[in-house]
């Protein structure tokens, strides 16, 4: 599989779990990679800089996720 996919089969393999609760990282659903890291463990520097814009709000991504979250009883 390739590598720009595993985050998506992942996002899959969680919705369709029976876990009451299906948390998945913004970075994932926006398909986002290194630069989007939130928290660099062990370093005093550098963490909790990225932020999301507004223009990523929307779009194919959360189309997807509304459609898994409907499709999945997760709405």
């Amino acid at each position: 599989m390739p590598a720009d996919e595993v985050a998506g089969e992942l996002i899959l393999l969680a919705m369709r779990s029976v876990a009451r609760i299906c948390i998945i990282p913004v970075q994932d659903i926006l398909g986002l990679g290194a630069e989007a890291r939130m928290n660099y463990p062990s370093t005093l520097e550098g963490n909790w800089e990225w932020r999301m814009t507004p223009e990523e709000f929307s779009g194919a991504p959360f189309d997807r996720l509304r459609r898994l979250t409907e499709l999945y009883g997760r709405a």
